[in-house]
């Protein structure tokens, strides 16, 4: 079902309700208002009756009857009907209308000052009148034929109304509905014309403060995301199809002059060593193209356990010392962390070895002396600063060195693929906390793990 359908419908339904509230309203108090004045009526016929025959003396019920029959504002079945103190009619103006009331009815009268019951078609009152001689009862009824046409063409006024107003309302909800959903349909058409080449282009925000503008400042938003999601994408596969097609092409290229000519043992020796290298270096950028795709599953953060941050950093530091048995390590504990609680975080001990371990090994490759600092600290959440003295990282640099595969002019000499640091950033993203440049001078270039402290986990 379309929205404008639906609002179309909605608003009819509403409207609908609400005049057929209002014209049931109507008729209720109507009707309850004819009801009243017709026993009103009643009442006043009641008493003029009972009045000509109690105080006045030259007349009788005889002489009464008369009378009602020369009143020319007479009922349609009118009957008034006078009782004694024993329930016994001694008077009625009208004896071809018959109508039957109980002795219950009227004791009720007598009790309770003023009954009404229906007979037939009729409408009945019944009231007392005492005087200081006679306690009479009376009883006045009649049908309202005027009051029930009033009715009649109130409901067929009332009933055409209300499909008038329905239909009326359909017709303008359509219209109005259309009106309110243009700016979307507007909206829908600009969508349509953006492609994954023109993704620079933006919806036009007509009015932020409404609901539809806050829609298209949040596309826009999306957009840019997207925009930088596709930008980094095709970066990351420009570069990862360069970084193997550079090996791929020296194993080609090796074992296709191995083969033009017969070599030496030592010659074949040599050349087996280089494409093994090669391959070696293949694996490892595959094996680290799998580790990045493993953090995008959502379900690591629910396998989390509470580890030590400083049983991680010695074990990533005798790690890294047994292969490079030439790089200077030194760890630091800052006087600020007092207690081991501050050391434990809830996380995956594995991921934070890989990190820590490219972090350092990248310290380590790019400072003057192969020497790093780590520095392990408390400053609202557990921290580590990863401290060496190389070249400076250019401003520009800084905000493309998470990409994957991204090496800068300085870097190009030095063996690596670019993986080493996006991988770090994001086990540390997966474990709520941040991987950034703190700074970098002639002096050190400093590396900064931010956990925060309302992700520290109390060990008891």
């Amino acid at each position: 079902m379309r929205i404008r359908f639906k609002l179309t419908l909605q608003f009819t339904l509403l409207v609908s309700l609400i005049v057929l509230l209002s014209f049931l309203g109507i008729y209720y108090f109507t009707h309850t208002y004819i009801e009243n004045r017709f026993y009103s009526r009643l009442r006043s016929k009641a008493i003029t009756t009972a009045e000509l025959l109690v105080k006045v003396d030259q007349i009788d019920s005889k002489l009464l009857k008369v009378i009602e029959k020369t009143n020319k504002d007479v009922l349609y079945k009118e009957k008034i009907s006078i009782y004694n103190y024993k329930n016994e009619e001694i008077y009625t103006n009208n004896d071809t209308v018959k109508v039957v009331v109980t002795r219950k009815f009227l004791n009720d009268v007598r009790l309770e000052g003023t009954a009404t019951t229906t007979y037939q078609d009729i409408q009945i009152l019944g009231i007392p009148y005492y005087d200081k001689y006679n306690r009479l009862l009376v009883l006045a009824g009649g049908v309202d034929q005027q009051g029930l046409e009033t009715l009649r063409d109130l409901q067929r006024i009332l009933i055409s109304l209300y499909i008038i107003i329905v239909f009326t309302s359909a017709i303008f909800g359509w219209i109005f509905a259309g009106r309110a959903l243009l700016p979307i349909a507007e909206v829908i058409n600009e969508m349509n014309d953006i492609y994954p080449n023109n993704l620079k282009k933006r919806l036009k925000v007509r009015n932020v403060k409404d609901e539809i503008g806050q829609l298209t400042f949040t596309f826009n938003n999306l957009l840019t995301r997207v925009e930088e999601a596709f930008q980094h994408q095709q970066v990351f596969i420009s570069n990862v199809s360069h970084e193997l097609k550079n090996p791929l092409t020296k194993i080609i290229s090796q074992l296709t002059v191995s083969l033009l000519n017969r070599r030496t043992e030592e010659e074949y020796q040599e050349t087996m060593e280089s494409v093994l290298q090669d391959v070696k270096d293949l694996n490892l950028l595959t094996n680290t193209l799998l580790e990045l795709t493993k953090l995008s599953d959502d379900s690591l953060p629910n396998r989390f356990t509470s580890i030590r941050i400083d049983d991680i950093i010695w074990e990533a530091r005798s790690s890294l010392l047994k292969v490079h048995k030439n790089y200077g390590i030194s760890i630091e504990f800052s006087e600020n962390i007092d207690s081991d609680e501050q050391l434990s975080i809830l996380g995956n001990g594995q991921l934070l070895r890989v990190a820590f371990m490219n972090l350092i090994e990248n310290g380590c490759k790019f400072s003057n002396n192969q020497t790093i600092n780590v520095n392990i600290g408390f400053d609202k959440g557990l921290f580590l600063e990863f401290i060496n003295k190389g070249a400076v990282i250019d401003t520009k640099d800084q905000k493309l060195i998470f990409l994957p595969f991204f090496r800068s002019k300085k870097t190009a000499d030095t063996r690596g693929y670019g993986i080493g640091l996006p991988l770090a950033e994001r086990i540390i993203k997966l474990h709520k906390g941040n991987l950034f440049i703190k700074e970098s001078t002639l002096d050190k270039t400093v590396f900064k793990v931010q956990f925060f402290e309302e992700k520290i986990i109390v060990v008891n």
